[in-house]
C-alpha cells in the first residue's frame, strides 16, 4: 500500500502538480478527504497509501482528520442485514455453482491430488456445496502474497483458478443483477455521484470555493467487487455466464476514479442515443425507475444550466443536456484504465482518448441505475 502511495504521489504530485509536494502548516486541511471502515486492516492500509503519498509530514503540518462511520451505517461494504440482497445473492450464487458444476467437481479432485489440501477436503465434491474454493483460497492467498512457503503442488495457475470459482459462486450475482449490485453498494455508488458533482460545482464557482482535492476511502475486496460490476454492467449484453477473467479482488488492490477537465479537445459531436429518448413523464427523478434513469437523482438540474442572452433581453437560464461536455471521467482498477459500457457510444467519450476517457454523462449513464439513496436502499432491502 506504500508503493500504491507513491505511484499517487509521482502521478499527482510530481508530474501532473494536482497536489501540494507537502502538507506545510498554511495548506488547507481539506486538500484530503481521509475515509475508512472501522477495522483495523484498513485503517493501517490507509496509513501506509498516506505514507508512500506523502512520506515526510514536517512538524506543524495540520492534523490529518480521518472519516470513520458506525458499521451498521457504513456504505463502504454490503450490509449483510438487507433481506433481500441476501435472498437474491444466495438464489443467483446457487444457480451460479450449478451451472458451473463441472469445473467446481474437476477443480475438487485437482486439489485432493495435493497432499497439503487433501487432508481438509471431502473425499467426495458435495454438488451445489462449492464453498471449498473461497476457503482454500483465503489461505494460500495470503500466504503466496507474503512469499510464505506453499505446499506442493500449489501454484499460480491454481490460485488462480481458485480465485475465478470463488468470484462465480459469491461475486458474480452482482453482475447478472442491477438490482443486487445497488443493494450492496449503491448508497457509496450516489456518494461519489455527489462528491463528482460538488467538485464541478467548485470548478465553476465564480469565487473560490473549497473542496477537497483527493479522497481516499480504505474498503475491502467486498467494496471493489460490487463496485467492478457497477462499472462493467452492459444493460445491452445481459448474460449469465462468468466473464473468464473475472477473479477475486487481489490483495492491495485499488480503484481510482478522475474527474477530468479539457477545455481545448474537440468535443463529441454525435449525441448519445439516451440523450434523444423521450424523458420519463416523472417530474420528479426518484420516481423513474431505476433502469430508466440516465443519472443519478442526486445530479441536479443546475448542473445543466447555461446562460444565455436575447438581444433587447436580459440573462435567461435555460437547461442544455451539453452543458458538461468539458468534463470527463476516468475509472482505473490496479492501474488499467476501465472501459464502462454506457460510454462505447461516440457521444459518450473523449474525442482523441477512446471509451475509457468517459464524458460527464457517459458515466452519470453508467451508474444510474444503481446510485440509491439510504431510504431507496431500505425499501428494496425490505421489499417481499
Amino acid at each position: 500500500m506504500a508503493a500504491l502511495g507513491a505511484n499517487m504521489r509521482e502521478l499527482y504530485v510530481d508530474a501532473l502538480r494536482f497536489l501540494p509536494n507537502t502538507l506545510h502548516s498554511d495548506n488547507k486541511s481539506d486538500t484530503l478527504y481521509l475515509r475508512t471502515t472501522i477495522y483495523t486492516r484498513a485503517f493501517e492500509s490507509l496509513q501506509h497509501v498516506l505514507g508512500g503519498l506523502y512520506p515526510e509530514i514536517p512538524v506543524g503540518s495540520p492534523k490529518l482528520r480521518v472519516h470513520v462511520r458506525p458499521s451498521d451505517r457504513d456504505n463502504l461494504f454490503p450490509d449483510f442485514g438487507c433481506k433481500q440482497m441476501v435472498k437474491q445473492s444466495m438464489k443467483l450464487n446457487a444457480q451460479n455453482i450449478e451451472r458451473n458444476e463441472a469445473e467446481f467437481q474437476q477443480l475438487h479432485q485437482d486439489m485432493l491430488k495435493i497432499p497439503g489440501l487433501s487432508a481438509y477436503l471431502d473425499a467426495d465434491h458435495k454438488s451445489g456445496q462449492a464453498q471449498a474454493a473461497i476457503s482454500v483460497m483465503d489461505v494460500v492467498a495470503p500466504m503466496h502474497i507474503h512469499d510464505m512457503p506453499l505446499p506442493q503442488g500449489i501454484n499460480d495457475e491454481l490460485i488462480g483458478r481458485l480465485s475465478h470459482m470463488a468470484s462465480v459462486e459469491n461475486l458474480h450475482s452482482a453482475w447478472q443483477s442491477s438490482a443486487v449490485a445497488r443493494m450492496q453498494i449503491g448508497q457509496l455508488v450516489y456518494e461519489l455521484a455527489g462528491n463528482i458533482v460538488d467538485a464541478v460545482q467548485t470548478d465553476r464557482a465564480p469565487i473560490a470555493a473549497t473542496q477537497p482535492q483527493l479522497g481516499i476511502y480504505s474498503g475491502h475486496d467486498t467494496t471493489l467487487a460490487p463496485l467492478l460490476a457497477v462499472f462493467g454492467h452492459d444493460a445491452d449484453k445481459p448474460t449469465h455466464d462468468a466473464p473468464p477473467n473475472l477473479e477475486w479482488p487481489p490483495y492491495a488492490s485499488s480503484m481510482r476514479i478522475e474527474l477530468l477537465n479539457d477545455t481545448v479537445s474537440p468535443h463529441p459531436t454525435v449525441q448519445p442515443a439516451w440523450e434523444q429518448d423521450p424523458a420519463h413523464p416523472s417530474a420528479d427523478p426518484s420516481k423513474v425507475p431505476f433502469d430508466e434513469r440516465v443519472r443519478p437523482t442526486n445530479v441536479p438540474k443546475s448542473l445543466y444550466q447555461w446562460t444565455s442572452r436575447r438581444q433587447g433581453s436580459g440573462p435567461t437560464e435555460q437547461v442544455n443536456p451539453r452543458a458538461t461536455r468539458d468534463y470527463y471521467v476516468r475509472v482505473w482498477y490496479n492501474d488499467r484504465a476501465l472501459l464502462l459500457p454506457a460510454c462505447r457510444d461516440p457521444g459518450a467519450h473523449h474525442s482523441k482518448h477512446g471509451p475509457s476517457v468517459c464524458t460527464l454523462d457517459g458515466f452519470f449513464k453508467q451508474i444510474a441505475r444503481f446510485a440509491a439513496t439510504e431510504k431507496e436502499t431500505r425499501v428494496e432491502c425490505l421489499a417481499s
